[in-house]
Parts: structure tokens; C-alpha cells; sequence
């Protein structure tokens, strides 16, 4: 891992779930910081340069919707992932995210994922199972 290694911000109130999904991102190279709370992910995001930001759907201070809406308005080109539990959610919700994966997917699509959003710069917002 170089400082040229891609920057991803994952949020997630789930301490086991931060720890381990951190550290398997690490592992293929990517650098990762992480946060409980939305406040404290726009802490960072305000002092910090993300590519990507990794956002659960379930909060305690704001829904994971509403956290990518805020995020667009610090830092428009982040590419935002949003997890859920819920493999479908309305579309105003997603309307800040680029991609929605459903917690429990396999960590090489997630992996995919993010390769595929850090390679386009005009990607549209579309499901990842």
C-alpha cells in the first residue's frame, strides 16, 4: 500500500463489521479510515480526500441516504457505496448514491465494485447484487 493507493472512508456503527470489512480492504490495497457515525464520517470528509465513501443504510444520526446527500455537497466527486440489509430501497433514496449493495455480498464484488467506480469518472447509479 503506497500514499497513491486509493482512499475509502467506511461508516458503519456495527464495530465487528468496521473492523473486519476495513481490514479485508486494506489487505487489497486500498487505504481506510472509519467512522461510527455519520457526524464523525463528515468530520473527515472535511479535512480529508476520499475516492470512495462506503456508507451503511442504518445510523444512529442519520439514515445512510441522507449522509451521501451531505457528502455530495463537501466532496461532489466521491463515489459513494451505499449498504443495506434491504435489497431494494426507493429510488429517492439512492438519488446521492453511485452504487447500492445489500449487506452479505461477496467481498470480490465488492472489491469489483469499487475498482469499477474508481475507473469511471461518469459512472450513473445503478443496483450491485
Amino acid at each position: 500500500m503506497t500514499n497513491d493507493s486509493p482512499r475509502i472512508l467506511y461508516v458503519d456503527t456495527a464495530t465487528d463489521q468496521r473492523i473486519v470489512v476495513a481490514a479485508m480492504l486494506e489487505y487489497r490495497g486500498f487505504r481506510v479510515s472509519i467512522a461510527k457515525r455519520a457526524l464523525d464520517a463528515l468530520q473527515l470528509i472535511a479535512t480529508e480526500h476520499f475516492h470512495i465513501v462506503i456508507v451503511d443504510y442504518e445510523l444512529p444520526d442519520m439514515t445512510g441516504a441522507q449522509l451521501a446527500q451531505e457528502i455530495r455537497a463537501v466532496e461532489p466527486q466521491a463515489r459513494v457505496i451505499l449498504f443495506s440489509g434491504r435489497p431494494h430501497l426507493p429510488a429517492g433514496e439512492l438519488a446521492f448514491v453511485d452504487v447500492h449493495i445489500v449487506k452479505g455480498s461477496l467481498l470480490d464484488t465488492i472489491i469489483e465494485t469499487i475498482r469499477g467506480l474508481l475507473q469511471s469518472p461518469n459512472l450513473t447509479p445503478y443496483p450491485a447484487a
